[in-house]
């Protein structure tokens, strides 16, 4: 039996198998490092291109630390750029670089709120690894690359708050593995694709406010059963919401608001057991609101500004998690369950615009967190609930046009947050306390039925901008400390028995002066004055919507000189009281007032001339006093009142506006006529008289010929067309006398 056996291999062997394998590593090494080294000049480069000294860039530099250290830029386990994340880095480019495809490991690009221009270049798609490309927030123009499907391992892909124009090209749907996609803020002038319903590993979608052209939401959008959060807000969006929505899961945020959606909405919707946040606001909803409620970690409702009816659904009212309701605007009615409020921690509700009646629920502040109660233009009544004095966080309370009533619980007016107060228009009475919540800038108590003095603790509301009492049953005087509230912008304590005098330095008050920063916005309840004569009504406070309304009391005295130092007044009304004396001249230091009235009062003296210089004057009143002398005449102020009617009420003035001429002008006037008809004559007759006798004779004969050619040549030409017009003349002179002899007689 022969056996095989087998040698050694010689040493030699051995030694160059192990060279060659120590070659090969050396070899791939240096390769790896050849490539790193590589990277390493591409960020340099694109170092450059950002701009020397830009933010978050003092580490890129090759001589002190390797580039997967420097900031920003993340690396893979083998050292290559996998990651280039610069988000907020303010960088100083002129275009999106060319060379970062070059970085051939590239998975992530977060460029995001840089402020790069120009158009995304076509050599993006040479980043065929590319995950995740996020150049949300810059100043990006044109179109998105047609071939932007060629990315196809994109999972996220955000080009938001751009100026993209065009359309969105549907190779967008070719992103198979896309998880993220967010166009929202640009400008497009075409449709979205309905492509983007091929993407069905799709979990966000955000499309809102990018000026789509109007479309329907696309049937295409059913497959995406992965969405856990759709935003298509104003993109002009019509027809129904469809049902096929109810499919989708997993959606917990839900956007469609500021489109044209008509149609109820679906019955399905609130069975999405992971909804939290739902927005349809401001659109064209019709019907109830759906009754069936499995959304039981709901936070956000909003359904304003729709066409919705019914009652508030119970199951609504329940859920544990709401911490925001907004159904305003809408056509609901019936009354607020008392258990609202009652199950959560409910921070805002907005139910103003409505049919709501009965009283306001008792445990509003239940949950401790209330900030905000908005429930105006509704038929409320009974009062507001003393509960609601542990709202320790409440800062907006806006009740106005209801039928509220009774009186305020005390405590309510010294909550520490309040700033935002409207109850007008109801019926509430009682008096004002001396100490109110010093957080207060907006406070409308108009047309109810408060009260008593006005407290002098109102002058220590240092941020007051807006003080409407208009229409109440104050009385007293106007506290002096009301000059203390340096940031009043609108007063208004019109239609009240108040009394005194006008407080003489309310010519110190800052936001009359000067300008300040701009006021807070109204709700949209809003608040009434009389403006240029007329009840308007307005939404917001405006930087320069300046005005004092006093009118429809019983004031008296005079009006202090120092109101000529609110330069930035744009109305004034002191109408129906009893101020006396003259108007100060100083007035026309109002160069931006733009309604001034002044009538039913007892003020005698002239018009200060220094009203005409007043070019932004839009409106005048001045009727109905004791003024006297003549109306100041200007290109402008002449047109203020071309009947009259705004001096009517004053016997003692005069003046072309009011047809009646001065005694002045009219003595002026015949003088200069009967001067120059003296002139005239006596230059003839001292050239007669300078003549002869038959100069004059001549003079007398004209005189005579033209009397006689005038009037009796042409009695003489109708006599011979007498067959015309003679006794139809004479019937028609009958007629008259015989008509006034029956007047007469009877």
């Amino acid at each position: 039996m022969f056996i095989k056996t087998y040698s050694d291999p010689p040493k030699g062997t051995i030694f160059h198998l192990l060279f060659f394998l120590l070659l090969l590593v050396f070899v791939v090494n240096s390769l790896k490092t050849q490539k790193n080294y590589d990277e390493g000049s591409i960020l340099l480069k694109l170092n450059k291109e950002f701009g020397v000294g830009s933010y978050g860039f003092e580490s890129w530099n090759s001589s002190e630390s390797h580039h997967c250290n420097w900031e920003g830029i993340k690396c893979d386990t083998r050292s290559f750029v996998s990651g280039i994340l610069l988000k907020s880095s303010y960088l100083s480019i002129k275009k999106f670089p060319n060379v970062i495809c070059d970085l051939k490991h590239l998975k992530e690009i977060d460029l995001s709120e840089s402020f790069i221009p120009g158009e995304i270049p076509i050599s993006i798609l040479n980043c065929s690894k590319l995950q995740v490309l996020d150049l949300s927030g810059n100043q990006l123009v044109g179109q998105i690359p047609n071939d932007i499907g060629r990315l196809s391992n994109l999972r996220l892909l955000n080009l938001g708050l751009n100026n993209f124009t065009g359309h969105v090209p549907s190779s967008v749907g070719n992103l198979h593995f896309l998880r993220s996609l967010s166009l929202h803020q640009n400008q497009f002038n075409g449709s979205f694709p309905s492509e983007i319903g091929n993407l069905s590993n799709l979990e966000d979608l955000c499309l809102s406010d990018s000026g789509f052209s109007p479309s329907k939401i696309p049937n295409e959008f059913s497959k995406l059963i992965k969405l856990k959060s759709l935003d298509m807000s104003n993109i002009s969006l019509y027809g129904e919401i469809p049902d096929w929505i109810g499919n989708f899961s997993k959606l917990d945020y839900l956007q469609l608001a500021r489109n044209s959606l008509a149609g109820k909405i679906p019955k399905n919707l609130f069975l999405l057991k992971n909804l939290n946040h739902v927005y349809l606001s401001d659109n064209r909803l019709s019907g109830e609101i759906p009754t069936e409620i499995e959304c039981l970690n709901m936070d956000i409702v909003d359904l304003s500004n729709n066409e919705l009816t019914g009652f508030i659904p119970e199951g609504i009212v329940k859920l544990k998690k709401l911490t925001n309701l907004d159904l305003s605007q809408n056509n609901l009615s019936g009354e607020l369950s008392q258990e609202l409020g009652l199950h959560s921690k409910l921070r805002y509700l907005d139910v103003s615009g409505n049919r709501f009646s009965g009283n306001l629920p008792e445990n509003l502040c239940f949950g401790g967190e209330l900030d905000s109660i908005i429930g105006f233009s509704n038929y409320f009544s009974g009062e507001i609930p003393k509960s609601i004095i542990n709202c320790h966080y409440i800062s907006i309370v806006s009740l106005s046009n209801n039928m509220l009533g009774g009186k305020i619980p005390a405590n309510f007016w010294s909550l520490q947050h309040i700033w935002y107060l409207t109850i007008n228009d109801n019926l509430f009475s009682g008096e004002l306390p001396h100490n109110l919540s010093s957080s207060l800038r907006i406070l409308n108590l108009a047309n109810n039925n408060f009260g008593g003095i006005i407290p002098n603790g109102l002058g220590s509301l240092e941020n007051l901008a807006f003080l409407s009492l208009r229409s109440n049953r104050f009385k007293g005087s106007i506290p002096e400390d009301i000059i203390n509230l340096q940031r009043l912008q609108i007063l208004d304590l019109s239609l009240n028995n108040l009394s005194g005098h006008i407080p003489r330095r309310l010519g110190n008050t800052s936001r009359f002066i000067m300008n300040i920063e701009e006021s807070p916005d109204y709700s949209d309840d809003g608040f009434e004055m009389v403006i240029k004569g007329a009840l308007r009504q307005f939404r917001k406070i405006y930087k320069g919507s300046t005005s004092i309304d006093l009118s429809c009391n019983t004031l008296d005295g005079i009006i202090p000189k120092e109101i000529g130092m609110l330069v930035l007044l744009s109305s004034l009304n002191l109408s129906h009281n009893y101020f006396s004396d003259k108007i100060p001249e100083n007035i026309g230091n109002l160069s931006v007032l733009e309604s001034l009235d002044l009538s039913s009062n007892k003020l005698s003296g002239h018009i200060p001339q220094s009203l005409t210089t007043i070019d932004s004057l839009g409106v005048i009143n001045l009727s109905f006093n004791n003024l006297s002398g003549k109306i100041p005449g200007g290109a402008h102020f002449d047109t203020l009142s071309l009947d009259g009617s705004a001096f009517q009420g004053n016997d003692l003035l005069c003046g072309s506006t009011i047809r009646k001429v001065c005694e002045g002008d009219h003595n002026t006037s015949l003088a200069k006529g009967d001067r120059n008809t003296s002139t005239s004559y006596a230059h003839l007759t001292n050239e007669v008289d300078q003549d002869d006798p038959e100069g004059k004779l001549l003079l007398y004969t004209i005189d005579v010929v033209g009397f006689v050619v005038g009037f009796w040549g042409l009695f003489f030409i109708l006599l011979l067309k007498r067959e015309k017009w003679w006794f139809p003349y004479w019937r028609f002179i009958d007629f008259i006398v015989f008509g006034i002899m029956d007047y007469i007689q009877n």
